[in-house]
């Protein structure tokens, strides 16, 4: 078995970790030069874009974690000739459950209905998530899609001086988050032991308001000045893809997941995963 990660990042350093202690060889692909150059296990290397053709040739278990572009996943687009002719028998697509739109702040799972299409940026996800279907059904590949919610974990959120100026939050609006160190470990899982094409929610136990959880950095950090700003007063400011994120109001479950590996997470909500973070910050 070996795996490679095509799209070379936070979630996906993570991941490959976990994978390589299992004895696994892993390979990711990244033109970011601090990833290029970092220390990795024996068993992980991290190799330039040009090299990706080789890397799929030898592979047998793909991860795409590259983000969309436009209409499509700029992988598949480029390289799916080699990866019908490879030796690749099972691909994880990873995806956002910003696909599933909004739907009023009710509870959403894998079968609930997609109506992310009417925001540019999700829309480009849910095409790559029906172009890889398409594809890997054709050519007879496993097919895993992970619909992530929003990822934290070690320097993540960034907690900068500005960070507690003029925070953003808006009354009974829903997010939900997962830390990195379950979603590597449950992405895993899924790779080594999930031979059938589905989908999968990644994401903890306790969607929240963004309110609930700064105040919960708050707490942990002891701060003494911030200020809470309505989103209503601050939407004409912000950007389009920082905008995004409060045109969509969802409950996300992770029912599926759960149950299918009887997993129980590091950390089931965002209560004891910030504690740990701002920890061994």
């Amino acid at each position: 078995m070996i795996v490679s990660c095509l799209g070379y990042g936070y979630v996906s350093s993570y991941l490959l970790k976990e994978i390589a202690s299992n004895g696994i060889n892993c390979f990711g692909i990244t033109d970011n030069l601090i990833s290029l150059n970092k220390k990795t296990y024996g068993n992980i290397s991290v190799l330039p874009r040009r090299n990706t053709e080789e890397v799929i040739d030898f592979s047998t278990h793909l991860v795409i974690a590259a983000p969309p572009q436009k209409s499509s996943c700029p992988v598949l687009y480029k390289f799916q000739k080699q990866i019908k002719n490879s030796n690749i028998r099972s691909v994880v697509y990873i995806s956002t459950t910003g696909v599933y739109g909004d739907h009023q702040g009710k509870w959403v799972d894998e079968n609930s209905s997609i109506k992310g299409e009417n925001n540019i940026f999700d829309k480009s996800r849910i095409n790559a998530e029906k172009n890889w279907i398409h594809f890997c059904k054709k050519s007879l590949i496993t097919l895993n899609i992970v619909r992530l919610g929003a990822i934290y974990g070690p320097g993540r959120p960034k907690i900068e001086d500005n960070f507690f100026k003029n925070i953003v939050i808006k009354n009974n609006h829903f997010f939900s988050r997962v830390h990195v160190f379950d979603i590597s470990r449950l992405v895993t899982k899924i790779l080594l032991n999930c031979h059938n094409s589905t989908c999968w929610n990644i994401v903890d136990e306790l969607p929240s308001t963004r309110k609930d959880f700064v105040e919960r950095i708050i707490n942990l950090k002891n701060v003494k000045n911030y200020n809470f700003i309505m989103y209503g007063e601050k939407k004409k400011h912000l950007k389009t893809l920082k905008n995004k994120f409060w045109l969509s109001n969802k409950k996300v479950s992770a029912k599926k997941i759960k149950k299918y590996f009887k997993y129980s997470y590091l950390f089931p909500t965002y209560v004891s995963g910030l504690k740990h973070v701002i920890k061994n910050a």
